[in-house]
């Protein structure tokens, strides 16, 4: 039988008051402490989970808003398609390309740039790395 949903609520307000802790910089033990976790992992638990569902919730919000701004180009290039195709409005031509573009870096379509380099290196320099550490 799972916990009842006053145990979910008292456990999501463990969490909470956890990861603000935490956020403030408090260590893994007065956490447990003060908040009540039987010992300093299980606190850093606790935070963990609180952390990876904040994540998740934010990933769902951020494709959601994508697929709204994609519905959104879809409208505006649906209304300027007819004028845009007939020659008659270059300006209904170039909305349609915009939202062609939108929509492909949205959805991430676009493909790189290509960067050249022309000219030569003279120098370079590695940093964070002792040298002697190569040999």
């Amino acid at each position: 039988m799972g916990a009842s949903k006053a145990q979910r609520a008292a456990a999501a307000k463990k969490r909470t008051q956890a990861t603000t802790l935490r956020l403030a910089g408090m260590d893994w033990a007065t956490i447990a402490d003060r908040v009540g976790y039987a010992s300093p992992g299980a606190a850093c638990t606790a935070v963990n989970e609180a952390l990876k569902a904040n994540l998740r919730e934010q990933t769902e919000n951020v494709e959601e808003l994508r697929a709204l701004n994609v519905a959104r180009y879809d409208r505006l290039q649906a209304a300027f398609w007819s004028l845009a195709i007939q020659d008659k409005d270059k300006k209904a031509a170039d909305v349609v390309l915009k939202c062609i573009a939108g929509r492909e870096r949205l959805q991430g379509l676009a493909a790189p740039a290509k960067v050249e380099h022309s000219g030569e290196i003279t120098e370079y320099r590695i940093t964070g790395l002792d040298p002697e550490d190569l040999v």
